[in-house]
């Protein structure tokens, strides 16, 4: 039984650690054992803990060819879904550049608003007459043109319970959404113009996405169809495994059968299996981490207050000169010698 706790002990010690991969513990009604199991740990037969290394180990390889799994599937759909996204932005990026262009060639043209074009001094007032003859209410989304700001068109967006959104539209339409406080023609001007020269801070976002996808694009293809490399591993661990535990049962009712290899055999198969084929672990954590709630909060209360108590004590004797030692007071014996000292002297005693 002592062979048994040393091995749960192994596994816990994982779990508490992190050293094993496998980040999921079985329920302990999977791990009860069988009479085979409970005679060789009372024979003191090293197989079971060989056993129990081996069925460690495949649970750490069928984890990581899970997750192999995942990732082909991950990269089949995401082969599937990039291209799209990547024709989407080369898209955007090629009418942002373009609508960009026309901001900046058209960038001392006046405003023109309902087909005329006023000076700029006029435009405020010409506009907030437009604001007003816009409904106050609508039922839907509700899209009203207004002019030409820089060779691109612009308007209003009105929506039931929203405030409005002023949008700018060359060969792509971007909107910008006004506050509830301020949707007069002075917030209109200072939206078109964020609009305007914000087309290159745009295209420099548009182009690191497409980078992005174009890299994750490479990426996926170069994993997909790869095999799980660890996969023949597993297949001969399964099989020896397998052979193992048949051996021990076996050897609870035929224990003079010598039929087959032993169990020892076996397990020396494995262990040589086991050296032969290295698995990357898994990062290690920090071990240096001292975590507060390991000491009672009122015990470092209290270790906070002796210690500041010992500081000021410290600096209290540190500032303050330490007193005379007093003369310890006189004994019975040498106040009757010093009395008989000062009668033969002829004083008298004090």
């Amino acid at each position: 039984m002592w062979q048994a706790l040393e091995t749960k002990a192994r596994f816990i010690d994982q779990v508490i650690t992190g050293d094993n991969a496998a980040r999921r513990a079985e329920d302990i009604g999977g791990q009860e054992l069988s009479y085979a199991e409970v005679k060789a740990i009372a024979s003191g037969n090293p197989a079971v803990l060989t056993l129990a290394e081996a069925d460690a180990e495949l649970q750490r390889l069928t984890l990581l060819k899970k997750n192999h799994l995942d990732e082909q599937y991950v990269a089949r759909r995401s082969i599937r879904d990039l291209p799209g996204t990547i024709a989407s932005l080369s898209e955007r990026l090629s009418k942002l550049t373009a609508d960009e262009t026309t901001a900046k060639a058209h960038a001392s043209d006046p405003i023109t608003i309902g087909g005329r074009s006023f000076p700029r001094e006029d435009i405020p007032e010409i506009l907030g007459g437009k604001l007003d003859a816009m409904p106050l209410s609508v039922r839907e989304p509700t899209r009203i043109p207004i002019g030409t700001y820089r060779g691109l068109r612009f308007g209003l967006v009105l929506h039931s319970q929203f405030p409005a959104d002023v949008y700018v539209e060359g060969t792509i339409t971007r909107n910008y959404t006004l506050s509830r406080d301020h949707q007069g023609p002075r917030a209109v001007l200072n939206a078109l113009e964020r609009l305007a020269t914000g087309y290159g801070s745009e295209c420099v976002r548009v182009r690191q996405d497409l980078s992005i996808a174009e890299s994750q694009l490479r990426d996926y293809q170069a994993r997909l169809g790869k095999p799980f490399t660890h996969d023949a591993y597993l297949a001969e661990l399964t099989g020896l495994r397998d052979q193992l535990k048949a051996g021990l049962s076996a050897s609870a009712h035929q224990p003079d059968s010598e039929a087959g290899p032993s169990t020892s055999d076996i397990a020396g198969k494995i262990k040589a299996l086991k050296a032969a084929n290295t698995i990357e672990g898994t990062p290690q954590r920090d071990r240096q981490k001292h975590f507060t709630a390991e000491e009672p909060v009122t015990a470092r209360i209290r270790h906070r207050q002796e210690a500041g108590a010992t500081d000021q004590s410290v600096e209290v004797e540190q500032a303050e000169p330490a007193p005379a030692a007093e003369m310890p007071a006189p004994s019975f014996q040498e106040r009757i010698l010093r009395e008989r000292q000062l009668k033969d002297d002829g004083q008298s005693p004090s």
